[in-house]
């Protein structure tokens, strides 16, 4: 039964794959847990099939994150970096990570974070969620994904090693 329901869950979520522009705004709240701080900031994104992404944050004004093929860029509170994710594993994972969250390729996300997939659905909402296999130096132990009934992303967390949770809100 759970087999029959993550295929079908994969292969709706596929189709979202294939659409060719998602724009929304967000909300994102970045907690470090041994402190209890949370930091909000709220932006837009857009979205272009397959791998065209930007982030423009109104809130702090200024900071974005943009992917554009192989390159990542961004800007966080006047700190800025710009990487070749071909020769960068890190920043690839992370790059990858993020566009398939957010086209529902959810099985390839696991499996690039080593990660154990578990998918259930209540209320209209499909909720998946990647726990990390063994832990690591950096990346994530953990990452939740919510989707709607048109399969649209409308909630991810980023649970990282290090201790610091990042949880985004998507509104349409």
């Amino acid at each position: 039964m759970k087999k029959t329901f993550l295929t079908i869950f994969l292969l709706c979520s596929a189709a979202l794959a294939f659409a060719q522009q998602l724009d929304c705004s967000f909300t994102q709240a970045r907690t470090i847990k041994a402190s209890g701080k949370v930091v909000r900031s709220e932006g837009v994104i857009s979205f272009i099939n397959p791998d065209q992404l930007t982030m423009t944050y109104t809130q702090p004004a200024g900071d974005y994150l943009v992917i554009s093929g192989p390159m990542l860029r961004s800007n966080s509170n006047g700190q800025q970096i710009s990487v070749n994710t071909d020769n960068n594993a890190r920043f690839r994972t992370m790059k990858n990570t993020l566009l398939n969250c957010i086209t529902g390729n959810v099985e390839q996300a696991a499996q690039d974070n080593d990660a154990e997939l578990k998918v259930s659905e209540k209320s209209g909402v499909k909720t998946v969620e990647m726990t990390a296999r063994k832990a690591a130096p950096r990346g994530y132990s953990k990452i939740v994904m919510e989707y709607n009934s048109k399969n649209l992303p409308t909630r991810m967390v980023l649970e990282e090693f290090g201790g610091i949770s990042t949880e985004y809100i998507f509104t349409y």
